[in-house]
């Protein structure tokens, strides 16, 4: 049933970007102090003083107070319903769908705010699909027009559905942020408001302040809640205080829409695929620090809202060969230079452009694609064992001489799962003579790599130090950022509802930076939980070194955590000794036997959340 929305989804996607592609596309230069308009996305001049009302939860004053005043003074507005909360049984506090019935009967716009008000951002896609497909089930019984636009519950994104928001024929999804929403910046599916209330209102004047930046270019859309709310009086509004609202929208001459209406000035398939969101990359990763990235057809467009210092954007584990790239803004298509890697992976080098014409953020840059995913690895990994080194075609690592080397295990990544390995990833070879590994991608284009294990006293390692490596990234939670599943480590969970597993550092976790520079850390909350590997040692001393930090954002009731090995503690840090900025920490020497163990950090009392990073085992100084 969804696929033939995808399809005419994808249909609308090609159509619109068919004259943005043309070389003889010219770029206007921008009115002074109105956003420019690089890619085509708005459809006419967006005037000042447009505002957009929206009222959330389907309260019963909505058909009762709101409806009335806003029909009086001529205004449109959407109104989200859910049938959350005491929608079913309250009908004092919420309305009847005979009621919303005769909203949409009005002229005003019906829109769709799940049917129970969950946090999507942490629901699962078939979660947030049913709870979508609830409301246009009602719809549809109730003869009211299938809802085109979304409200995120509690203004929280689940940047994997988007997606499929587009697909089902949405145009629109309105969230938070208290800022105009700027159609040339700011993706349709995460438009921001201003939430408007009894409590915002006691500042003089911020209403106005508020629809005051309905600015040429600039929209301002209000979220209001009920007007009074019965079940939920905090977030509601005095329905004097409201009528005075909006008699300052009719004083001031402002044109009040429904939502759906910002269509007329807005290319939302358009902007949704060029102002691109934080979401998984085509190929399976997330998208890079400095922006997102949307595929259509054999062309990347690639959202650059934060430009690295160095100007250069790297496509993490995408090896197809990127034939061209250039900025989308310019007609004439200069080639931007790109670098490919040993492994395949290409980096964009982006000269300075004129923001000006194309506007400081984001600025879209294209990347022309040929052919399919090269034959090549990613990594080549021990579990358990030090890093492997790779060098062209040559994959080498020196191994303890406790290890046996006729029954390793490596696994390795190709960057697509239709570039296929023989020896397959995981299965055991004898390492005691060099092994080839053959890699073939989809079109038979192969490549040979020789791997050599050598031993040497001593040469211990952790595999995966900064968690950046996870196996399958369909265990990989996208919108908790987390992989409970385990990659090369192990994490276990003590009781439902404690966190532990492997956190994206630019994702939901707050933390600084981690101090190697890499995207990944471990995360343990709950006392009892661990995250730990099977390392193989030599006999001798070691250290354990790493990085570690509190989470920032929980309660100052901090938690211990202990290094163990084989369950023995080798280092315990108290809560004071644990801070909220990333520190190195080095173990006392420790003995260890021949043979493999268990190195685990263990979390104890508290309700602090620890972060792990850049963990190594190393030989104590003699």
């Amino acid at each position: 049933m969804m696929k033939p929305r995808l399809n005419a989804w994808t249909a609308l996607l090609s159509a619109t970007l068919a004259v943005l592609s043309s070389p003889a596309r010219v770029t206007a230069a921008p009115e002074a102090g109105v956003p420019p308009d690089p890619y085509g996305i708005i459809r006419q001049p967006i005037p000042a003083k447009v505002v957009v009302l929206t009222f959330d939860d389907g309260c019963a004053s909505h058909a009762t107070f709101v409806a009335p005043l806003l029909k009086q003074y001529g205004f449109g507005g959407t109104f989200y319903v859910s049938e959350a909360f005491g929608f079913r049984t309250r009908k004092d506090w919420y309305l009847t769908w005979d009621q919303i019935q005769e909203l949409a009967a009005q002229g005003f716009e019906v829109g769709n705010h799940t049917v129970g008000h969950g946090q999507l951002s942490a629901t699962g896609l078939d979660g947030c699909r049913s709870a979508v497909e609830g409301i246009e089930r009602e719809c549809q019984a109730h003869g009211v027009a299938r809802p085109v636009t979304f409200c995120w519950p509690f203004y929280s994104v689940n940047n994997p559905f988007i997606a499929e928001l587009a697909g089902r024929g949405y145009l629109f999804a309105r969230g938070g942020g208290e800022r105009p929403y700027v159609p040339t910046q700011d993706c349709p599916f995460d438009a921001p408001s201003f939430t408007i209330h009894d409590g915002a209102l006691q500042k003089p004047d911020s209403f106005a302040a508020a629809a005051q930046q309905a600015t040429p270019g600039r929209i301002v859309i209000f979220t209001f809640h009920g007007v009074p709310d019965g079940e939920h009086p905090a977030v509601g509004t005095d329905p004097a205080r409201f009528a005075e609202l909006m008699q300052y929208l009719k004083d001031n001459h402002y044109s009040v829409l429904a939502l759906r209406d910002l269509a007329r000035y807005v290319d939302p398939a358009k902007a949704a695929l060029l102002l691109s969101y934080p979401h998984r990359l085509p190929w399976g990763d997330r998208s890079p620090p400095w922006g997102g990235v949307t595929r259509q057809d054999n062309r990347l467009y690639l959202c650059v809202t934060k430009m690295p210092a160095d100007r250069r954007l790297t496509l993490p584990n995408m090896t197809t060969r990127i034939k061209a790239a250039y900025f989308l803004a310019d007609r004439r298509q200069p080639p931007l230079t790109v670098v490919c890697a040993d492994n395949g992976l290409q980096t964009i080098q982006v000269p300075e452009y004129p923001a000006a014409a194309y506007g400081k953020s984001p600025v879209v840059i294209v990347a022309e694609l040929q052919g399919g995913p090269r034959p090549t690895l990613l990594d080549f990994i021990f579990p358990g064992l030090p890093a492997a080194v790779m060098a062209g075609d040559e994959i080498r690592v020196a191994v303890p001489l406790a290890a046996d080397v006729t029954k390793l295990a490596p696994v390795y990544r190709t960057g697509a799962p239709e570039v296929t390995g023989q020896p397959a990833s995981g299965s055991t070879q004898d390492f005691s003579r060099p092994q080839t590994y053959l890699i073939t991608a989809p079109d038979g284009a192969t490549r040979k790599y020789r791997v050599t294990v050598t031993r040497a006293r001593g040469a211990v390692g952790v595999s995966n130090p900064s968690f950046e490596r996870y196996d399958r990234l369909s265990e990989f939670d996208d919108t908790l950022g987390r992989n409970p599943g385990g990659a090369l480590w192990t994490f276990q969970q003590k009781k439902r509802g404690d966190e532990v597993g492997i956190c994206h550092l630019a994702g939901p976790i707050t933390a600084p930076p981690a101090p190697d520079g890499t995207r990944h850390a471990a995360f343990i909350r709950g006392p009892g939980n661990r995250i730990a590997q099977a390392v193989t040692f030599d006999e001798g001393r070691y250290t354990v070194r790493f990085d570690l930090v509190k989470r920032r954002g929980y309660s100052p009731r901090s938690t211990p955590l202990a290094v163990t090995l084989d369950g023995a503690p080798v280092l315990a840090l108290e809560p004071e000794q644990i801070s909220d900025q990333w520190q190195r920490y080095t173990s006392p020497p420790f003995t260890a036997t021949a043979g493999v163990h268990t190195l685990a950090f263990v979390l104890g009392a508290g309700d602090g959340m620890d972060l792990v990073d850049a963990v190594s085992v190393n030989p104590a100084a003699k």
